[in-house]
């Protein structure tokens, strides 16, 4: 493995050279907003034409190297044309005045759009999708666009299997926690655009479909320091309270940033539990009713450097890290079967440890090595009461993951418009998971101890290509080779993507992607160890878990830059999830994650922006889905289970006032029945409400936010079919009042950030 590491270096080292500089810029107008589509005319001294272009949605250029002095010639329709003369490559904002064309009583005026198509992309123009928007994170900012909500936690979006968030072009790696977390301390102003893709290209290591945050950044022409403070309070039956800060410097060629965020609170969620449990032909009826409290505390810490060799080549590092010093749950139940008292702790800290080092070159190449260290230990005090029966003992838990990934990718732009693209990526993991079991009332329990050890092996091989065909069609094709290893199973796999864009007029695009991708469980998942929640519900381990093979397509048609509809489908073999399953050999509710058959969805999802006068923008969301599931082989029963599903959202934001600057907002959503698996989960509904004040010349924000106002947002689910009777009321504890306040001093910047994968780490 050195060698190979070394081999890589060596390899950067000598690849590294001073090209031609490009030549960049930016133009915006007089409140600061990106000109899109301005013609960069490019120029002699003597006016001889050198070279033109256009500005991309964000308003950024660039132009072939030149020698200096040269001149550039920004027009637009909407501003007044302006000739600049430069004597650096590095031309900065060129900012425009705007233009009224008055034709008698009639202004026209400029729409700036908030989605194109860039490169197959859709390219969400942030800060105009946010315009007014009653957030204040990156988190809140991902749910305003088209077709992303709030699933179980995780952000979904429609038509899609999963979803992978990636920052700056780069895939996280951290958990669904992890990354909310970030994601939450991660202010929305930092975010310049979102680029959905329902079929990720190969050389961002994801497959499927991916939202890339583009985050501003970077190195600087003349030495400074930004930074920028943030801290909400949180109000749900319990506080939690966050902390954050952020500093970076930035220089010509070096800069630096350093981001820490702190979390304290309290959480708690609650259950009713009704199993009519058949046993030996008899049905017993048993009520449990679980509340569970929490408290955690969280650091997160960032280190990021960036070193500039040359205008096109640079090196980075940036080290990671995640520290729970202090973890306390306490699950009570009691019910007609059992009266239990479960408490956790930490019997260590939590940690989470990542290095990633990566070089880019001007040539098209790019090469890194990434390392991530984890460690949990968590201890459990178990005791339960049964009628006359007692059993109390103490568990701990071990998870240590050791995991390292190399990779390269290597782009070329050749003759007529063709770019050839080819890489590959090595990963190597290792987890050691263990439980032992210490009985308090004297019977012996070390059969349930359990002690394990994987070794995982991930080759990846892809090659793609980008071509424009006609002025009105684009084409990008990818075929991904796979080769994965984990104990005795070991699997070839070929992944085929390709993404389609036919402008039959500037508003009119058409959009087809096809993907193909693999979804893997957790390491704990693949464990046999066993978790006792109460005396009634236990969570099995199973290692014959497989992955799953995942297969999407998706249609989208786009009217006038801001009008959407997805026609989509997907299908998943091997589908795995956990759910409950009554067993037959004792009174036992077991959580055990399973492989289905396969599971389906196909549907349609259309997007609807309107205004009422200048003072309240709305949006309209409505998904169709269908949805279905099978399993010939859920422990000793099948299902095939399929639902007709409907998802509505509208938004709307209230323009209060310019001076101040104050907007509120008022949105609304509902699900109707779906289904999960055999089981079915009851329909949902919920009401937020927000109001945001922005002041001392925009540097500092406060918010006022309330979610699911009616506390409508918490779901029932129902399991009856073959032996199994199952009724579960979850409160999830969602209504929630936040006060937020961010401020920015030094004209705070953003700053390129990779996240860590962790995904599946962690114990259940």
């Amino acid at each position: 493995m050195k060698t190979l590491i070394s081999f890589i270096l060596a390899f950067v080292i000598a690849s590294m050279g001073l090209y031609g500089q490009t030549i960049k810029g930016r133009v915006v107008d007089n409140a600061n907003n990106p000109v899109d589509y301005a013609t960069i005319v490019q120029q002699t001294p003597d006016s001889v034409y050198l070279a033109s272009t256009m500005t991309d949605t964000l308003g950024y250029f660039s132009l072939p190297p030149a020698s200096v002095p040269y001149r550039l010639i920004v027009q637009h329709l909407l501003y007044d044309t302006k000739v600049v003369t430069v004597d650096t490559p590095d031309v900065g904002v060129i900012t425009l005045d705007d233009r009224s064309h008055a034709l008698g009583e009639v202004t026209v005026r400029g729409y700036r759009p908030a989605v194109a198509v860039e490169n197959g992309k859709l390219s969400y123009d942030m800060p105009r999708l946010l315009e007014g928007k009653v957030v204040s994170n990156a988190y809140e900012s991902l749910l305003e666009l088209p077709g992303v909500r709030e699933q179980d936690g995780r952000l979904v979006l429609a038509g899609a299997n999963s979803l992978t968030v990636i920052l700056n072009g780069k895939p996280t790696t951290m958990t669904v926690e992890q990354l909310t977390e970030m994601l939450k301390n991660t202010p929305q102003s930092r975010i310049l655009k979102a680029e959905v893709m329902y079929s990720a290209p190969p050389q961002y290591h994801v497959r499927g479909a991916a939202i890339n945050l583009v985050l501003d950044g970077g190195t600087s022409e003349h030495p400074s320091w930004q930074g920028q403070v943030n801290t909400s309070y949180t109000q749900r039956t319990y506080d939690r309270a966050n902390l954050g800060a952020t500093l970076m410097y930035s220089s010509f060629r070096f800069s630096a940033d350093l981001m820490y965020s702190f979390t304290n609170g309290q959480s708690t969620n609650s259950m009713e539990l009704y199993s009519n449990h058949l046993l030996d032909g008899t049905v017993y009826d048993i009520e449990q009713f679980n509340r569970m409290k929490s408290h955690v505390q969280i650091h997160n810490i960032r280190l990021g450097t960036e070193y500039k060799l040359s205008e096109n080549d640079k090196l980075s590092f940036t080290y990671t890290s995640q520290l729970i010093p202090s973890y306390t749950g306490t699950q009570r139940s009691n019910g007609t079967y059992s009266n239990s008292v479960n408490r956790k702790t930490n019997d260590s800290p939590e940690q989470m440890h990542n290095m990633a080092l990566s070089y880019s070159s001007g040539f098209g190449l790019t090469t890194g090595v990434d390392y991530t260290y984890y460690t949990d230990k968590t201890m459990q005090d178990f005791d339960d009461v049964r009628g006359s029966e007692n059993e109390q003992f103490m568990s701990h838990s071990s998870q240590e993951i050791n995991r390292l990934k190399l990779y390269a990718d290597q782009n070329h732009s050749l003759a007529k418009d063709w770019t050839l693209n080819y890489g590959g990526a090595f990963t190597y993991a290792s987890d050691k998971s263990g439980q032992t079991y210490t009985t308090v009332t004297g019977t012996d329990i070390s059969d349930r101890n359990t002690s394990g050890s994987l070794r995982e092996y991930t080759y990846n091989l892809y090659v793609g290509f980008e071509k424009k065909l006609t002025e009105k069609l684009s084409l990008s094709a990818s075929l991904s080779g796979e080769y994965y290893k984990m104990g005795d199973f070991d699997q070839w796999s070929l992944f085929p993507s390709l993404e389609a864009t036919y402008v039959m007029a500037p508003e009119h695009i058409l959009q087809l992607s096809v993907s193909s991708d693999k979804d893997y469980p957790s390491y704990w998942e693949m464990q046999g160890a066993i978790s006792y929640l109460n005396g009634y519900t236990e969570i099995h381990g199973n290692p014959s878990l497989h992955p799953s093979n995942d297969y999407t397509a998706q249609l989208s048609y786009i009217f006038r830059s801001k009008y959407v509809l997805t026609l989509y489908g997907s299908h998943s073999d091997n589908y795995f999830v956990q759910l409950p399953y009554q067993s037959p050999d004792r009174l036992a509710l077991i959580y055990k994650t399973m492989n289905f058959d396969f599971k389906q969805d196909f549907g349609a999802n259309l997007t609807l922006p309107f205004a009422v006068g200048d003072r309240v923008s709305s949006r309209l969301t409505v998904i169709g889905m269908y949805n279905r599931a099978k399993s010939t082989r859920f422990h000793d029963l099948s299902f095939d289970n399929s639902k007709w599903i409907m998802y509505t959202s509208l938004s709307n934001t209230f323009n209060i006032s310019n001076k101040p600057n104050i907007k509120a907002e008022l949105s609304g959503a509902y699900i109707s029945p779906s289904i999960q698996g055999p089981g079915s989960i009851s329909e949902l509904w919920k009401v937020d409400a927000g109001l945001k004040w922005v002041f001392a010349n925009d540097k500092a924000e406060l918010g006022l936010k309330a979610v699911d106002i009616f506390d409508t947002w918490s779901p029932e689910m129902r399991l009856k079919y073959a032996t199994q009777d199952i009724k579960m009321n979850v409160q999830q504890d969602s209504r929630a009042l936040t006060l937020s306040f961010t401020y920015k001093f030094g004209g705070y910047k953003n700053k390129e950030r990779k996240s860590v994968d962790t995904s599946r780490f962690g114990q259940q």
